[in-house]
C-alpha cells in the first residue's frame, strides 16, 4: 500500500484511543474538545524553510504574519475564535536576532487583527528556520468534516489561485461566522493543500461522493488552481432545506453537490456539441501532499 498523508491519517485515526471528552480528534482541522457544555479547539501548524517558503521570497515579517495566520484558518474552519497561540521555532546560526524580531512582530500582527494571545512556545537551533504554530480557540457550535449531508450544496466562500504563497492573509473567520450564525451549515474546511484533495476529505469522513458542475468553480489560473494548496478559502456544505439558499448563491460560489457515497466523485459539465445535455468525469483526487512512497 502507497503511504501519504491520506491513510497516515487513517492509521493513527485506528490506533489512537479517545478520551473521555474529545468531541472531535485525528482527522479534522482542529481537535475539539467538550468541557462542561462548552467547546474548545486545538490546532497546530508546521511553516518550515524549503518545503512551505523560500527565504529570497518573502520578508522575515510575513514569515510569522503567514506562519500564525496558516494556523488561525484551522480554528475558522471549525468556525471558531481564536485565543491563545504558542509559537515553537527551530533557528538556523545564520538567522540573526533583528531577523527573529520581524518574524516575531508579523506573529502578534496577525494575533492581534484575529483578537489572539501569544502566550509562549520554545526555541531550538536547526539546519532550517522553521516554525510551528499552536492555536487554541472556542467555538459555540463547531463545525466538522464528518457531517455533510445527501444533498447539501458545496460552496466556495472565495476564487482559487489568487492568494500569493509568499503574501499574509486574514484566515475566514468572519465568514465562517457569518455563515454558521445566519445559514444550515452541515460540514466545513479550509483550503490548505488544494480544492480537490480538501473536499474529498469531507467526503472521506462523511463517508459522502460529490458531483462538481466544473464550469462554476471559480480559478485564476485554469484547471491547475483546482489542485494547488495554500489558497485558504473555506469549502462548507450546506442543507438540501436551506430557505435563504438563494441568497448563499449571490454572496459565495456554488460548485456542486453532496451524494451518497456510492455515486463517487465526478465534475458534470454541459456538452454543447449535445444540446446542453449533462456528461460526467471522475475527478482524480489529487493535491498537495508532503509525501509519498
Amino acid at each position: 500500500m502507497s503511504f501519504n498523508e491520506l491513510n497516515w491519517v487513517e492509521f493513527l485515526k485506528k490506533k489512537a484511543k479517545r478520551a473521555k471528552g474529545i468531541f472531535a480528534g485525528i482527522g479534522d482541522d482542529c481537535a475539539v474538545i467538550k468541557e462542561k457544555g462548552k467547546y474548545y479547539l486545538i490546532s497546530s501548524d508546521l511553516f518550515i524553510e524549503d518545503v512551505h517558503f523560500r527565504l529570497k521570497n518573502i520578508s522575515f515579517t510575513d514569515i510569522g504574519r503567514r506562519a500564525a495566520a496558516r494556523a488561525v484558518s484551522d480554528i475558522a474552519a471549525c468556525c471558531g475564535a481564536p485565543m491563545f497561540i504558542i509559537v515553537s521555532a527551530g533557528i538556523p546560526s545564520f538567522i540573526k536576532a533583528r531577523q527573529m524580531k520581524e518574524i516575531a512582530k508579523g506573529i502578534e500582527d496577525t494575533a492581534s487583527k484575529c483578537c489572539a494571545s501569544v502566550i509562549g512556545g520554545d526555541t531550538s537551533r536547526a539546519q532550517r528556520l522553521f516554525l510551528d504554530i499552536w492555536v487554541m480557540g472556542r467555538a459555540e457550535k463547531p463545525i466538522l468534516r464528518k457531517t455533510a449531508k445527501t444533498g447539501d450544496y458545496v460552496f466556495l466562500t472565495g476564487k482559487l489561485g489568487k492568494l500569493a504563497f509568499n503574501k499574509p492573509f486574514m484566515p475566514k473567520l468572519k465568514e465562517a461566522r457569518y455563515l454558521a450564525n445566519n445559514f444550515r451549515v452541515n460540514a466545513m474546511i479550509d483550503i490548505s493543500d488544494g480544492f480537490i484533495i480538501d473536499l474529498y476529505r469531507i467526503l472521506q469522513a462523511s463517508a459522502k461522493g460529490a458531483l462538481l458542475h466544473k464550469e462554476e468553480i471559480p480559478v485564476t489560473h485554469g484547471d491547475k488552481d483546482l489542485y494547488r494548496g495554500e489558497d485558504y478559502e473555506l469549502i462548507f456544505t450546506v442543507d438540501k432545506n436551506e430557505p435563504k439558499i438563494e441568497l448563499l448563491k449571490r454572496k459565495f460560489y456554488w460548485v456542486g453537490y453532496i451524494r451518497e457515497k456510492s455515486f463517487g466523485y465526478y465534475f458534470g459539465f454541459y456538452d454543447s456539441r449535445r444540446k446542453g445535455s449533462k456528461k460526467k468525469e471522475k475527478v482524480k483526487v489529487r493535491g498537495y501532499l508532503h509525501f509519498y512512497s
